[in-house]
């Protein structure tokens, strides 16, 4: 495959030439992907997996330890009381974060916030090359 614009080999099927950036697939051939919003989304509910993962084991590996070490059960409830609330506290701002990302995303009034940026290549705009030997070609003369 070549590309349109320049001429250069392309050695696989891509969207954008990599010499001169022209847009190589129609814009209506493109894969539908992720918005803004629904990328936002998905990293919000990973984290509120890891934070649920990593916050019970803590809260449980904890409480474990501490039975083992012998610390009387009022030390342990004290833990087990202020790691699940700091948890909880922690998992409920996660959450109001997902669900509001979700209500924002219906109605269709999310933008980027600054400091996001996307890594995709705009519109192409590119004007047609002009070729190196164009006007160059002159005739030789004859040597005696």
């Amino acid at each position: 495959m070549y590309c349109q614009s320049c001429g250069s080999a392309l050695t696989h099927q891509t969207n954008y030439c990599n010499r001169c950036g022209t847009q190589l697939a129609p814009v209506s051939e493109k894969r539908p992907g992720k918005t803004a919003a629904e990328k936002r989304l998905d990293e919000y509910l990973d984290g509120l997996f890891w934070i649920s993962v990593f916050g019970l084991a803590f809260i449980i590996g904890g409480a474990v330890l501490l039975k083992k070490v012998a610390f009387s059960d009022v030390v342990l409830l004290i833990y087990v009381v202020l790691s699940s609330t700091v948890f909880l506290i922690n998992f409920g701002f996660s959450l109001w974060g997902a669900l509001s990302i979700m209500r924002s995303s219906k109605e269709g009034k999310l933008t980027m916030q600054p400091g996001h940026e996307t890594r995709e290549l705009g519109p192409a705009r590119v004007e047609p090359v002009m070729s190196i030997t164009e006007n160059t070609t002159r005739s030789f003369e004859k040597v005696k």
